[in-house]
């Protein structure tokens, strides 16, 4: 596979992951004019806000699963088309019971994605993984950014809600379709240095049996508590932080969507910086990415300290910007890790999990940030639940500096059992 295709691959999933992003984005910024229109509470649009982050939850292990036995092309396809026709659905809806359902739909391809990174990370070695990684890491702020302006346009417009699902919703249909043209499937393991240009045809599929073995592993295990604990600090900022800016810190509106937008540009560009570090410090060390890890939480705790205690808005402007940069650069890493010690044809399953845990974390993260905010101020609340947690996946991330080599070893041994056995066969 040339080089200019397995780029190619990147920038179209790129394209792919941040209109997706960005169609998730809008209910948001739309959710006064849904409201409007249904007559409905707070209270009742966001448990349709909840069950459907809850189906995509119980959806990712199945995706995972079936990424990982079936064609990752179709599937993907199939996603986007989902996506695509339960969008376009949900803007057609006449009454709340039909928003309701139709919305619920809407989360059945969320979980997609973990099949999407593993078909990237198979066109990748594994010491350039990471930028891979990194640049579809950033479709999750470039998203919010292009969503948010979207709906916010067609708002000051006077344009009804629904026209923004219908610009989104059709791209998906397209995305769907291109996809099973454009994008050649890859046997699972090609990009492995034992097994390149051994391998003809996709051999290598999950089995139903092999699934428990994931949480055996203890690397896996320690990368799945730091996503469900790290996760508290990006809902509780996701939630609440705006809130915060302009009760407690009284800044003005038009200030704070400055503050945002820089600070959305900056996670995108972390994202992008992440990648090219883990990389650079795993050609060095086995550990590489998990100190790397270590240190990004470390000074995520920092920042955010220094954001919520300082004196100015200045300084809090300062501070908040650095802290976007640097939050997101644990995770390409993380994604990459999952590659470098799972076995190319469970790595959809294994970041599947990551992410049902990471929601799992996401539903509990904002009820706690306002239940704290209630008896410290919604300021020591972010700053604490931030603080805390990612002091916490400081310490998973130690110890996994201490467990990785010896599961990077064992993937190692098993591509060169499975390299000796295609040439003797």
């Amino acid at each position: 596979m040339t080089k200019k295709y397995k780029w190619f691959i990147v920038i179209f999933f790129f394209i792919f992951l941040t209109i997706h992003e960005a169609d998730r984005f809008i209910i948001s910024a739309v959710a006064p004019q849904v409201m409007d229109e249904f007559k409905v509470t707070y209270s009742q649009l966001g448990l349709v806000f909840s069950l459907t982050v809850l189906v995509a939850a119980l959806l990712y292990p199945v995706w995972g699963y079936l990424y990982d036995r079936y064609s990752r092309k179709m599937l993907a396809g199939l996603a986007a088309l989902i996506w695509g026709f339960t969008t376009i659905f949900n803007a057609l809806s006449r009454t709340f019971g039909e928003f309701f359902a139709t919305r619920l739909a809407t989360g059945i391809d969320d979980a997609a994605p973990p099949g999407i990174y593993s078909l990237v990370a198979d066109y990748f070695e594994p010491y350039s993984r990471g930028k891979a990684l990194g640049i579809l890491n950033a479709t999750g702020p470039l998203g919010a950014i292009i969503g948010t302006i979207l709906s916010l346009s067609i708002v000051s417009m006077g344009l009804s809600w629904r026209n923004a699902f219908f610009i989104t919703g059709p791209i998906g249909v397209i995305i769907g379709i291109l996809t099973f043209f454009v994008i050649k499937d890859i046997p699972r393991g090609s990009s492995e240095p034992e097994l390149q240009n051994l391998l003809e045809e996709d051999i290598y599929k999950a089995k139903f049996s092999d699934l428990p073995r994931l949480l055996k592993n203890r690397s896996l295990i320690l990368l799945y508590l730091q996503g469900f604990w790290g996760v508290f600090p990006w809902n509780a900022i996701t939630f609440w932080f705006v809130t915060y800016m302009e009760k407690e810190r009284g800044m003005a509106p038009d200030i704070v969507m400055v503050v945002m937008s820089i600070s959305l540009i900056a996670m995108v560009i972390g994202n992008l910086v992440a990648g090219v570090i883990g990389d650079w410090m795993f050609k060095r060390t086995k550990r590489g990415r998990a100190i790397f890890g270590a240190i990004v939480v470390f000074f995520s705790a920092v920042l955010i300290y220094l954001a919520i205690r300082a004196r100015t808005n200045e300084e809090f402007m300062l501070f908040t910007i650095l802290t976007a940069f640097e939050i997101p650069m644990a995770g390409p890493n993380v994604v990459a890790a999952i590659t470098d010690i799972t076995e190319p044809e469970l790595r959809s399953s294994a970041t599947g999990y990551l992410r049902f845990f990471e929601n799992l974390g996401s539903a509990a993260s904002p009820f706690l940030s306002g239940l704290l905010a209630e008896s410290i101020g919604l300021g020591e609340a972010i700053l604490w639940i931030s603080v805390s947690t990612w002091l916490l996946c400081f310490v998973f991330f130690s110890l996994l500096a201490i467990t990785i080599p010896r599961d990077v070893d064992r993937l190692r041994s098993l591509m060169k059992e499975r390299a000796e056995k295609l040439k003797g066969g």
